[in-house]
């Protein structure tokens, strides 16, 4: 890292030291709408959030907004649907 010019980290954390964190805040996000479970996993409901008044989904890179060449590039496994999508 030093060849790169990358700094040393001041602290050094762990994931499995933040686990009951990461569960609560998952578990809020399930709470508010916008993510779901299907099969033991949790995903996220992008359109969801994109259609709230109080969010934003591509506010890091709005330019990429509805680009069809970076949406050509995303696997999309069909068989996982919201919720509300099943039939």
């Amino acid at each position: 890292m030093a060849r790169l010019r990358v700094r040393e980290p001041d602290t050094l954390t762990r994931v499995t030291e933040y686990v009951p964190e990461i569960v609560a805040f998952v578990e809020c996000i399930i709470q508010n709408g916008y993510a779901y479970e299907v099969a033991g996993s949790i995903y996220f409901d992008t359109n969801k959030f994109d259609s709230s008044e109080v969010h934003a989904y591509a506010k890091l890179e709005p330019w990429s907004k509805g680009n069809k060449e970076l949406l050509e590039e995303v696997k999309v496994d069909t068989s996982i649907k919201p919720p509300m999508l099943r039939f």
